[in-house]
């Protein structure tokens, strides 16, 4: 076919293409559109819910295990003593609370730090070091479905959790330095 054989339509006709009439065309791109970008949609709020969740496990985790390490190497109250009197345990618990807290700032002040708890237990010569973030009450960004639907995949808390034995530290922890 030449550029001499093809006639444009008569005016109040539409153009063929392909031998389809272009007037049952009309509306199939909106209609391809309302239908695929409600799952595009939900695949990247699906992405992105579930990076940040991911995200904030493991600041939970890593905020527990610098809080435990901080424990190792604080030198304690007061010079010289025994290493685990009652005053060394407590500052140490409170290092490493303090580290733990600093850690998980950014999470704290984005979804407000009634909804982040740190605890610190000593038991004899072991410190625990927990955080947990109640992420139903306070998710990263709002929900937009029912909570119904997204119960069955969302945690309803995040937690991070370190234990060390203090003795580990030996007289290098008690005078500060690393182990």
């Amino acid at each position: 076919m030449d550029s001499q054989s093809i006639k444009p339509p008569r005016e109040g006709q539409f153009a063929k293409r392909r031998g389809v009439d272009k007037k049952y065309q009309q509306g199939a791109y909106a209609l391809e559109f309302a239908l695929v970008f409600p799952l595009l949609f939900l695949f990247m709020y699906g992405l992105l819910t579930f990076g940040l969740i991911m995200t904030a496990q493991q600041s939970l985790n890593f905020a527990a295990e610098s809080g435990a390490r901080a424990a190792l190497i604080e030198p304690g109250a007061g010079p010289g003593g025994p290493m685990l009197s009652p005053d060394r345990l407590q500052a140490r618990a409170d290092r490493a609370k303090a580290v733990a807290a600093d850690q998980v700032q950014w999470l704290s002040s984005w979804v407000g730090s009634e909804h982040v708890r740190i605890t610190t237990d000593l038991h004899s010569e072991e410190l625990r070091v927990g955080i947990v973030y109640d992420y139903l009450q306070a998710p990263l960004i709002p929900r937009f479905a029912p909570d119904t639907l997204f119960a069955l995949v969302v945690p309803e808390q995040l937690k991070g959790n370190a234990q060390i034995n203090l003795l580990v530290a030996g007289e290098v922890g008690a005078m500060g330095g690393t182990p």
